[in-house]
């Protein structure tokens, strides 16, 4: 009997000895969160700029002979305002047969080929000057659509960071202001997340419905590249 009590003696501490000896609760941690934003104003030093070709033939192969004779004629142009190859890349090549719809008949009988050559073309420096001029006198050359001019920097990358730097001072400084209102310091970093985005002019959208007689007008107004960041910084 002694021996029994002796046990559930021990058996009632165990309880009371574990609790004992666990750590106590770690104070929460106090933080901050903050958006911070930077902004890059640039004018753009380069412009992309995709040019197409579209022919109608009777035959597969008169088509593209007709759709790549123009596109070398396009190639000769660029090649004579300046522009490189390297700034060149073809785009697409397509030939497609044409059905004719009209007469109700099953599969539809073939009565000709579509052909088309796309050309994606970078202008470079003083080179975006003659964009309007090229435009122009592609048509000349037998273009039949452009597509949007597309306004970039060439330091965007480099853009970029510098954009990325102002929105972290910008985090920092807006976590201090709110830090010294609550009676706290910032501390370290906690979590941070990013992203970057770039805008410009409107694209401009131009057909073979152009006045090749004189040089169509392109303005390619400014850049703007803007970073945003939230970051989480831990209070004193």
């Amino acid at each position: 009997m002694q021996t029994l009590s002796r046990a559930i003696g021990v058996l009632m501490m165990i309880p009371v000895l574990a609790f004992s000896q666990q750590p106590e609760a770690k104070e929460k941690m106090r933080t901050v969160n903050v958006r911070g934003e930077g902004m890059i104003a640039v004018s753009p030093d380069q412009v992309r700029l995709s040019v197409q070709v579209n022919t109608q033939a009777q035959t597969a192969s008169a088509a593209m002979r007709s759709a790549s004779g123009k596109t070398q004629e396009i190639l000769s142009l660029l090649k004579s305002m300046g522009v490189e190859e390297k700034n060149i890349q073809t785009s697409r090549v397509n030939v497609s047969p044409t059905y004719d719809y009209s007469k109700q008949i099953q599969p539809p009988p073939i009565v000709g080929y579509h052909a088309s050559n796309e050309l994606s073309i970078l202008f470079k420096a003083k080179l975006m000057e003659k964009v309007g001029e090229f435009m122009d006198k592609a048509v000349t050359a037998g273009a039949t659509n452009f597509g949007a001019l597309q306004y970039e920097a060439s330091r965007h990358r480099e853009l970029e960071r510098e954009a990325l730097t102002k929105a972290a001072a910008d985090a920092r400084a807006r976590a201090e202001v709110l830090a010294k209102e609550l009676g706290a310091t910032v501390g370290q970093v906690h979590t941070i997340s990013e992203s970057v985005s770039s805008g410009g002019p409107a694209p401009i959208m131009r057909t073979m419905a152009m006045d090749a007689s004189a040089a169509a007008p392109v303005m390619s107004g400014e850049l703007t590249i803007r970073a945003d960041v939230n970051v989480v910084f831990e209070l004193k």
